[in-house]
């Protein structure tokens, strides 16, 4: 009962090979986006970093003015 239980493993190079024809088979269903689609998002994602990067900019400044007026308030 116990022999009838074992199941033989395929070898290394069978289980690489394997693996590379499955990887192949996945390959071939990657739909790849138009030029067009990856300006867009490309200029999306420069628009936002931009976005981001001013708003942080903003709050460094506020901040840094609140911080200013707490050490000239207390130091004096």
């Amino acid at each position: 009962m116990a022999e009838e239980s074992k199941v033989k493993k395929p070898g290394f190079f069978a289980r690489i090979g394997k693996w590379f024809r499955e990887l192949k088979g996945e390959c071939r269903k990657i739909v790849w986006p138009t030029r067009q689609q990856t300006t867009n998002n490309t200029l999306v994602v420069f628009a936002c970093v931009i976005v981001v990067g001013i708003f942080i900019w903003v709050l460094d400044i506020v901040f840094g003015f609140g911080i200013q007026a707490l050490l000239t308030s207390f130091a004096a």
